[in-house]
């Protein structure tokens, strides 16, 4: 999702971790798999955690940034108490200290770090067990010149030969099932779809769980790549007729399969855009930062002030290969970003110079990556615009990551020669198609973990519909 590459500022975890906790008590079972989010001063890390109890009732705790690359770091001082959970992470950036309750299959509780306060949720990834499961379902391998993509492949109960359709993940590294702080949006749509009548196949991001594959120079012309062998993959499959396989791509994921569309007309036989932007990167940034700051209550004057710093620093990687204004420029932000800190506060981020050049030095290396560049120029509706197949573009009334007020028109205004399009915008659904009340990312977490009333059927009885 595209909001967790947002340079308004980040919390970086490293190091290497050791040791685990014991059990004082066990009143809750925390055991097994958690989804969710840190939220800190309006920016939101996705974060996973795994939770396990050996024979000698030790627990053992991990915990995942996608983001940041991070995978399978452990956690300490792990303790439950009556309904209270508590665990650490060491950084060189000082302790990371999660305090919270667990409430059935929601924790919620304080995040704090090097004196910055915000919090935490987690929601328990539910399982679906095979006798549950009415089709078949196979573990495939994907793999090409430079990748290997572990996924999932359903094909629905019957005789073939039936409709088929790969989904693409979005922005930031992400598992085949899109977990998103609880959520299985692509595990849950796939179950729905493929109870339908409709093959699916969903792959781990390239270098995310079992998928591995170069990271270096990332942008959606290289995942693009990677929808195309599992687009290939699916047209081999004997259960798959071949001349009905479409791509549902959420967010970014829909410029991923808008870019397969374009480039292999002939294969792809319909597209499904889920909250897909139509508007270029710099625009989607500029609108994020501005909601997200008046959503964290700053006056307009600070809105204002921080959408300009953004712009600046998006101009300058579009000026070309001389950057060097964005040393200046992030160092003195940041040191801004500790004048409201207290002395304690202050005396928990260590040597404050080191603290600054660290912070400057991942704010850097974030917007020079390859994928930022590509993601400020590339405009989706390029694509959009071209191709001829049917499309399904779908938004949340309540989506404040890619609202339909700023992607509707262009999208419309993209497909209007396209007679076999389709844009709704589902009343009452955030980016996740979730059933909101705000549409707000903290929000995520605490609503069920499923889609609003009739957006599943809406998407597998237009794809049924347009592949008879």
């Amino acid at each position: 999702m595209i909001e967790k590459r947002l340079i308004a500022g980040v919390l970086i975890f490293s190091g290497i971790l050791t040791s685990c906790g014991q059990i004082e008590q066990m009143n809750s079972d925390v055991s097994g798999a958690w989804e969710g989010s840190i939220s800190v001063s309006g920016i939101v890390l996705d974060i996973n955690v795994d939770i396990i109890i050996d024979e000698q009732g030790s627990y053992h705790a991990s915990i995942d940034i996608p983001v940041q690359g991070a995978f399978g770091l452990e956690l300490v001082n792990v303790f439950v108490r009556g309904d209270s959970v508590g665990f650490d992470l060491p950084s060189n950036l000082g302790i990371a200290s999660f305090a919270g309750q667990i409430d059935g299959d929601l924790i919620s509780g304080v995040f704090s770090q090097g004196g910055i306060d915000g919090s935490f949720e987690l929601r328990r990834l539910a399982e679906i067990t095979s006798e549950e499961i009415p089709y078949t379902v196979t573990e495939v391998t994907v793999t090409g010149d430079d990748v290997s993509l572990a996924g999932t492949l359903t094909i629905p109960e019957g005789a073939g030969l039936f409709p088929g359709v790969v989904l693409f993940t979005g922005s930031g590294l992400q598992g085949r099932d899109e977990n998103v702080m609880g959520f299985r949006v692509f595990g849950e749509l796939a179950d729905h779809l493929t109870r339908s009548g409709i093959a699916v196949l969903r792959c781990d991001d390239r270098g995310f769980g079992s998928s591995v594959g170069e990271l270096d120079h990332l942008t959606d012309s290289v995942f693009a790549c990677d929808a195309l062998l599992m687009l290939n993959y699916m047209l081999a499959q004997p259960e798959v007729d071949p001349g009905r396989i479409g791509i549902l791509g959420h967010s970014e994921g829909s410029t991923v399969a808008f870019i397969t569309a374009y480039r292999e007309p002939e294969d792809v036989a319909f597209v499904v855009s889920m909250a897909g932007p139509s508007i270029s990167g710099y625009e989607v940034l500029l609108g994020q930062i501005e909601t997200l700051c008046r959503q964290a209550g700053l006056t307009e004057e600070e809105i204002a002030r921080n959408v300009e710093v953004q712009r600046k620093v998006m101009d300058i990687i579009l000026a070309g290969d001389d950057h060097s204004g964005l040393d200046e420029l992030f160092r003195t932000e940041t040191v801004a970003s500790l004048e409201d800190l207290s002395e304690e506060e202050l005396a928990g981020l260590g040597d404050i110079d080191v603290y600054v050049d660290y912070v400057v030095a991942q704010s850097i290396d974030q917007v020079e990556s390859d994928w930022f560049l590509n993601f400020l120029q590339h405009d989706p509706a390029d694509e959009i615009s071209a191709v001829s197949c049917p499309v399904l573009a779908l938004y949340g009334a309540l989506d404040i990551q890619i609202p339909p007020e700023r992607n509707l028109e262009p999208m419309q205004m993209a497909l209007s020669e396209n007679p076999l399009a389709r844009v709704m915008v589902i009343d009452g659904a955030n980016h996740l198609f979730q059933a909101a009340i705000d549409g707000t990312i903290e929000e995520y977490a605490r609503l069920e973990p499923e889609f609003t009333d009739g957006f599943e059927s809406t998407v597998s009885d237009w794809i049924l519909d347009v592949t008879r």
